[in-house]
């Protein structure tokens, strides 16, 4: 069962930077290009399993770049990470 295109679809609604910063909430997040890669690849509905394929990474590597990202964030959950990183504009779906 899939519960990532759900969050995939709604993601691709969200309009870069837009709540942040109406909000006032912006904050300097600097991502590697890996954690950029691994989260847009998550937005899309990918598990860490199949993000590790496509990227050449085990999938204790992809949860490991998710626990930096999540940190960086302040955030527990992959997901909040991911629409956080589409909101500021860090990574886009196109």
């Amino acid at each position: 069962m899939n519960h990532s295109a759900p969050i995939a679809s709604r993601a691709r609604n969200l309009q870069p930077g837009l709540q942040l910063q109406q909000t006032g909430l912006v904050q300097d997040i600097t991502l590697t290009k890996r954690e950029k890669e691994v989260l847009l690849w998550s937005a899309r509905g990918k598990s860490s399993w199949e993000i590790g394929q496509i990227v050449n990474c085990s999938e204790s590597g992809v949860n490991y770049h998710f626990c930096n990202i999540r940190r960086k964030f302040g955030v527990s959950s992959r997901w909040t990470a991911v629409f956080k990183a589409l909101e500021q504009g860090l990574i886009q779906l196109s």
